[in-house]
């Protein structure tokens, strides 16, 4: 195990930013936008990123530019399933808005679906409340849970939402940062795994009247120096940590991981035709693997252990997992391991 940040949040990397937009409005708005920044001027001065389709039951704008280019140049944004087009609407606006001379713009913008809790049908997330997320965006702690795109999320038959988690990274005599983002929204309640115990088949209860398959969207930040292709491995090995917590990714969902690595700066325009880089040797690159699938998998639980209970459209009730079970839970099957341990011969 390697140890978290300061925060244990993706804004442990040096530079990346956060910000949400929470509509929380009335009796059936439960919805919102999150914004994902990996650095202040990322269209003038590029990173380099990599985008992995676990299964593709969803939308996620921008991705074919990520592994074509085998750049990140705008923000990255996640909202609902309907609200996409605005979110990327306002994205664009923001954009041409700072950048006048610069209109060919393809942002990163993934969805989940919310329409449990949230009046997805009204439209009620729009171009200005992305703007927002944008411009509010902020290091340091990170909000989780019900908040953002995560207002409306539900993972494994509970409330969950946005989750966050970060490693510390020893390589070579230097230190480097790899931070998670989820916008958890999928999974059923008796794949749920903590830490590797059976928490689905033990909590059965406190289960929505309506649940359907649903999506992971994961970001994955890292200030080491890592180009395209080994983003690319990086964002792959997210899906071990997305499977340890117990999906097996139905074909009813739809995740999706973007990373990128702030190492590097790519610029937008240049005089030279050579460009000089920074890259890690491949044969350092498992420990980020490592890195990867545990705050991965850390960031999904958090999604769970920090959203509340929420009632939302036409009355209908997410639970929240019930902490005070979730530990005792814990607590038993550690005994259990421990006994067996003690009882094996040597």
């Amino acid at each position: 195990m390697h140890n978290p940040g300061r925060h244990n949040a993706i804004t442990d990397v040096a530079g990346v930013k956060v910000g949400h937009v929470t509509l929380f409005v009335g009796e059936n708005v439960r919805t919102g936008v999150t914004a994902i920044i990996p650095r202040d001027d990322i269209w003038s001065k590029r990173a380099f990123g990599a985008a992995y389709v676990i299964n593709g039951n969803g939308e996620a704008t921008g991705l074919a530019w990520v592994n074509e280019s085998g750049l990140v140049e705008s923000p990255i944004m996640l909202t609902n399933t309907l609200s996409v087009g605005a979110v990327h609407d306002g994205v664009v606006r923001y954009m041409i808005k700072r950048y006048p001379r610069s209109h060919i713009v393809l942002p990163i913008v993934a969805e989940c679906y919310d329409g449990g809790l949230n009046d997805i049908s009204g439209l009620h997330v729009t171009a200005e409340h992305a703007i927002e997320a944008i411009e509010s965006a902020a290091g340091g702690p990170v909000l989780q849970g019900c908040v953002g795109a995560g207002t409306g999320m539900r993972s494994y038959g509970f409330k969950a939402g946005i989750g966050t988690a970060s490693r510390i990274l020893n390589v070579a005599d230097q230190t480097y940062t790899l931070g998670v983002l989820v916008n958890a929204n999928g999974g059923r309640r008796h794949q749920l795994r903590v830490n590797g115990v059976p928490i689905g088949e033990e909590i059965t209860d406190l289960r929505p009247e309506r649940h359907r398959d649903g999506s992971f969207i994961i970001i994955v930040a890292t200030d080491a120096p890592l180009v395209h292709r080994q983003l690319s491995k990086i964002a792959q090995r997210a899906t071990h940590g997305l499977a340890r917590t117990g999906t097996p990714s139905t074909m009813s969902s739809g995740e999706f991981v973007v990373a990128f690595s702030t190492a590097n700066t790519v610029p937008s325009s240049s005089e030279t035709s050579l460009l000089s880089v920074n890259m890690l040797r491949n044969n350092r690159i498992d420990v980020f693997y490592e890195a990867v699938i545990e705050a991965t998998e850390e960031a999904v639980i958090n999604s769970m252990t920090m959203a509340v209970t929420t009632v939302g459209r036409n009355g209908n009730v997410v639970h929240a997992i019930p902490l005070d079970r979730l530990c005792e839970l814990m607590k038993k099957y550690n005994r259990h391991t421990q006994d067996e341990g003690r009882s094996t011969p040597h």
